[in-house]
């Protein structure tokens, strides 16, 4: 087989990174990595090797238990007595009926909270084991969608590093001494009003919780109960506050957006309504609607809302700022919008970024009320407020945009409360404490000394889903409920309630919240259970069978009806936001600046030890297992850094060392670090416990939570360590993720029917389309956020191992389906091409024509089937593959002996073992199974509910199946679509995976991104 530069030769890549097409326009080529960009001698040989280094390999030295702990949650549980039905009723049966037979899966109805607000879950369960999450299609904040870290809660579930037991100092306690000292504490607090007892608590909307806490209020009218969340949304409560004298939440209609200008705001994957605002954003980017949105992001890192910017605007996060204020000035001299007036007398102009300031304030004011601002919750109040004065002068409040009161239990959240709980702690007046947020030890800023303070608490309780810093600081630990285990509620941003049930009981005697503060409101000898189920039969004139009946109902579908609130009416103090405008000093950065962002899979910190999430690669950067310092091409230059080079982060006489990751795209003076990581791992090379990642906790100060200048950056001695796959797999100057403009695309029509599509030259005979049903997909790269929520829908629906960072590094990792990132344009201004990549089940499959035991074979209806009992792990088929999307599982990494790794795993698919290729299947056994039902039924297989686990789990909907011969089905339309192509259609292998092209819509009057 020749090497692939000899098929595909690699062309020279000039200044710009573009080429001449047919009609004599140039045209975009993408690029991976700045490798690549230049054209590195490396790149070739890496070519022609046409594996990543080591991926082609079998693995030397390496320990069989290595990939044993590796696997994420895999090792065996002493005693697991299978699965138990909760003790209290769970929907849809707690006693079998006799229609219900083992083998049949049976879907729950529940929900899962994002910032203390409920979005709505279904859950699949096999005779008890709660295996796959989906979206459901009921509840306003899912749409039937999920993301990725709900489509990993599987991995928290059946983690055997789980708290187990109560507690007490060390030594274990049974709940009922738990119980029974909390509810003598409690009395002897009840004396003094309730003075020196703290409830520190996870932000949440839940409307039972909210009755236990007015019954602690009541009992204890001296009490502290206070709310903390290290990704606090202060920001938002109190820039609503600033501009309509009250803390408000801000819902956005996106689908109905003409123009989005984001400050900071990565709504597409960040924030309580991200998944339905994903798909309503969606919607709004069709080509083919009279007028396709377009997206101005304001940032310093890409995030994923960034990346699918028409223009993004790269700047310090403290000039977001500036930038915000700049926009509002020209708005009120140039275009003289009402109620602006105030501001137009003010200085307001930012000459460096005069030219795009213009250009965006011009669109805004042409869409008037179809024109949306939106700010991010790291930017400061004043920030949010000019983003609410905008939209009220634009007009899209009350139009696109409605304000609702905030659900959660409190508005405050932020660090503060940590600094004056640990005061009052060390000065000896907190006598109880009550911890359910997360670890606020190892979250807490610079200089709050939580973790003393605490270990000086008599009665400090925490309730920790594993044992980590603060529950070493605690006199009682109890084990956490995951959410699969629990009963509570929770309410969505527009109100809508929802029962959470488990689906489980709990594999560790874990508890809910409620179970921890009912001693406190004095209904301890009340389980969780008859807490929710008697607060909803209250607020419905009490229990009675008519309520028993309307019970039943609610869990089934998931959601109480007629629960949402209508939004909240409220008018822009313009005064008020003028003087806070008026009080905005411009002092000038002083070097570089510290930017601190939530971390995209681990959140806070919480997820760390989800393997999924760990090896599921980051939207931009593409690292798995573990951070990096992030910096643009032009500042890595200045300071004398490489990639992987490590380098000391000093801030305020703190410091941290972390690998250096040179981030096209990035703002320049800017040092961006995730918050989350930096904890204990076990490393797979040498068998140890260790750190992975870096803690940027350890440089963040109560007074800049987010971002600060003064950052000081050295190059150390050494090599900083992190997994990328941003190398892995290189399109090597051929069209495989095509961007085009909204202006170009009429032109460029012929150019796609040409080069993309249609007849090539064939040696075999087209596939015959007998069969009444013919499978096949469409990806529509205008609609894909490149989030990853079907890289993991994929993992849990196939049984897909984590392979571990080694292995990763060696280009080894086992996911069917990845998410290549790609960008276009010049690396200071590059725009990111994100795009799925899995098994192409081509018609004229080069991978069948070289298995030697006929191991991939064709199916009639067009699947390219792997049969693994004929495989005998030849790898020809990997190497003929030219979309390079099959794995060999070179290692056992789903050893037979595992039991907790069982409950998770979908019986209806192969655990594969050593020496077999895998690829995706395109679900084929969601496929077989909806056969049956139909057969069993004497019906056609209902195509238009038929979705594989990546198609039913994207918020954006970029992914369709179903059958061809269905004329109307979405999979046959895209297919028909004039934007469709077929990745290296020149081969001849006419893939039954339809892309369609990206479209931007960019601003005539901004050139942004034109290489």
């Amino acid at each position: 087989m020749p090497p692939l530069t000899d098929r595909y030769p690699l062309p020279v890549l000039q200044d710009s990174a573009r080429e001449a097409d047919p009609g004599g326009d140039e045209r975009p080529r993408a690029w991976r990595s700045l490798e690549e960009w230049r054209n590195a001698p490396e790149l070739e040989q890496a070519a022609a090797r046409e594996f990543p280094p080591g991926a082609a390999e079998p693995p030397r030295g390496l320990a069989r238990r290595s990939f044993l702990r590796l696997a994420g949650t895999t090792l065996a549980l002493a005693g697991l007595a299978g699965c138990k039905k909760p003790a209290e009723k769970v929907m849809p049966y707690t006693r079998q009926p006799p229609d219900v037979k083992p083998g049949i899966p049976n879907a729950y109805a529940t929900a899962w909270t994002v910032d203390g607000y409920a979005a709505g879950l279904v859950v699949t369960s096999w005779e008890g084991r709660p295996t796959k999450v989906e979206g459901n299609p009921d509840h306003p904040a899912s749409l039937g969608a999920t993301n990725h870290v709900a489509q990993a809660l599987l991995v928290d579930l059946y983690d055997t590093t789980r708290a187990k037991g109560v507690k007490h100092r060390g030594a274990s306690r049974s709940l009922e001494d738990y119980l029974q000292v909390q509810t003598e504490r409690a009395r002897g607090l009840e004396a003094n009003g309730g003075e020196g007892l703290w409830l520190l608590l996870e932000p949440s909307t839940s409307p039972t919780r909210r009755e236990l806490l007015e019954r602690i209020r009541q009992r204890f009218p001296k009490c502290r109960v206070e709310t903390y969340d290290a990704l606090s949304r202060d920001n938002v409560h109190e820039g609503a506050r600033l501009a309509f004298g009250r803390p408000l939440e801000t819902r956005v209609r996106y689908d109905e957006a003409r123009v989005v200008l984001s400050l900071d705001a990565d709504f597409l994957a960040r924030g309580p309504f991200s998944v339905r605002e994903a798909r309503e954003w969606a919607e709004s980017r069709k080509p083919e609607r009279e007028v396709m949105s377009r997206l101005y992001v304001a940032e310093s890192h890409h995030g994923v809302t960034g990346m699918n910017a028409d223009h993004r605007v790269r700047m310090k996060p403290s000039e977001v700022e500036r930038f915000a204020l700049a926009v509002l000035g020209e708005l009120a001299r140039t275009h003289k919008l009402p109620t602006l007036e105030r501001f137009g007398g003010l200085e307001l102009g930012w000459p460096e970024k005069a030219r795009e300031v213009r250009a965006v304030a011009a669109d805004l004011a042409r869409n008037g009320e179809r024109a949306v601002v939106v700010a991010g919750e790291r930017q400061p109040p004043r920030v949010h407020a000019v983003a609410h004065m905008l939209n009220a002068a634009l007009g899209s409040q009350g139009r696109l945009i409605t304000l609702h009161e905030p659900a959660v239990d409190g508005v405050r959240s932020g660090p503060q409360v940590l600094g004056e709980l640990a005061e009052a702690a060390s000065a000896g007046r907190v006598d109880t404490v009550v911890v359910t947020a997360f670890d606020p030890v190892y979250t807490a800023p610079v200089g709050v000394m939580l973790g003393a303070a605490l270990s000086a608490v008599p009665n400090a309780v925490y309730l920790a889903f594993r044992e980590d810093e603060t529950a070493k600081r605690s006199a009682w630990v109890l084990p956490a409920a995951h959410v699969m285990e629990t009963w509570s509620d929770a309410r969505s941003l527009d109100g809508t309630t929802s029962i959470i049930q488990p689906l489980i009981q709990p594999l560790h005697g874990g508890l809910t919240e409620l179970d921890v503060l009912s001693p406190f409101a004095g209904v301890a000898d009340q389980t969780a259970y008859q807490l929710v189920k008697g607060h909803h039969a209250r607020q419905r004139g009490g229990a009675s069978p008519v309520f028993d009946d309307t019970w039943d109902q609610w869990l089934a579908v998931g959601t109480i009806p007629d629960t949402a609130v209508p939004g909240a009416t409220a008018m822009v103090d313009a005064s008020a936001v003028e003087a806070s405008v008026r009080s905005f000093a411009r002092r000038p950065s002083q070097g570089l600046e510290l930017n601190l962002v939530p971390g995209y899979k681990v959140r806070d910190g919480r997820y760390f030890h989800n393997a999924w999430l760990q090896e599921l690669p980051d939207p931009l950067t593409m690292l798995a297992w573990g951070n990096a310092a992030l910096l643009s091409p032009s500042t890595a230059e200045r300071l004398g850094l490489e990639p992987r080079d490590k380098a000391r982060l000093t801030f305020r006489g703190r410091w941290v060392e972390a690998p250096v990751y040179v981030l096209p795209g990035h703002a320049d003076d800017t040092v961006t670090l995730e918050l989350g990581w930096g904890r204990e791992w076990l490393d797979d090379s040498i068998e140890k416990v260790g750190t992975l990642g870096v803690n940027a906790y350890l440089l963040r100060h109560a007074d800049a939570p987010w971002f600060a200048d003064g950052l000081q950056v050295e190059k150390v001695e050494g090599r900083g360590r992190y997994a990328t796959s941003q190398d892995h797999w290189s399109m090597h100057g051929r069209e495989i993720a095509i961007q085009d403009r909204l202006e170009d695309f009429e032109k460029k029509k012929a150019h796609y029917l040409e080069h993309l599509k249609g007849d090539v030259e064939k040696l075999y005979d087209p596939f015959k389309y007998g069969e009444p049903y013919q499978w096949a997909m469409a990806v529509d790269l205008n609609r894909c956020i490149g989030c990853g929520a079907c890289v993991v829908a994929c993992q849990a629906e196939n049984n897909i191992p984590v392979v571990g960072r080694e292995q990763v590094e060696r280009g080894r990792e086992m996911h069917w389906l990845r998410v290549d990132r790609y960008f276009e344009g010049r690396p200071e201004e590059p725009q990111a091409i994100p795009q799925p990549m899995m098994c192409q089940h081509c018609e004229a499959a080069p991978c069948e024509y070289v298995c030697p035991v006929n191991a991939t074979v064709h199916s009639d209806e067009g699947l390219n089937e792997m049969v693994y009992n004929r495989c005998v792990g030849t790898r020809y088929c990997s190497n003929n593959c030219p979309y390079k999307v099959r794995r060999f599982n070179y290692l056992d990494y789903n050893p037979r002996v595992d039991e907790l790794e069982k409950l998770r795993m979908n019986p209806d698919v192969t655990v594969r073992m050593r020496g077999v290729m895998e690829k995706c299947t395109y679900c084929v056994q969601r496929i077989e199974r909806a056969r049956i039902e139909a057969r069993k039924a004497h019906k056609p297989i209902d195509t238009k509910s038929l979705e594989s686990a990546c198609a039913q789990a994207c918020p954006t909907e970029a992914i369709a199946f179903g059958s061809l011969h269905e004329e109307e089905s979405e999979v046959a339309r895209r297919h028909r679509d004039v934007r469709h192509y077929a990745v290296l259609h020149e081969l001849g292998t006419r893939p039954r995976t339809a892309y369609l092209a990206r479209i931007k819509n960019p601003n005539p009057e901004l050139e942004h991104g034109r290489g």
